[in-house]
């Protein structure tokens, strides 16, 4: 899926609100100092691609975002 476009198909839906709220998660980890580095995080696009997808019916599946945080920290604690 581009940038900037919305997702089409309803496993790009969940990809997207799946991804976004993880996104989400790593922002809110780093502001608390639990996470270093990391992507920017454009928390408007993910504000709204949640609330786009909430309004097809999809929610985050929390287990993924939390299993990508996961191995975020691992590699970048890898790195270190």
């Amino acid at each position: 899926m581009p940038r900037g476009q919305y997702p089409r198909t309803p496993e790009q839906w969940q990809f997207a609100v799946d991804g976004a709220y993880a996104c989400l998660l790593l922002d809110s980890a780093r502001q608390y100092g639990l996470v270093t580095g990391g992507p920017h995080v454009k928390v408007d696009r993910c504000v709204e691609l949640l609330a786009r997808g909430a309004a097809k019916g999809f929610v985050p599946d929390e287990d993924k975002a939390v299993d990508f945080i996961a191995a975020f920290n691992a590699e970048t604690q890898a790195r270190e």
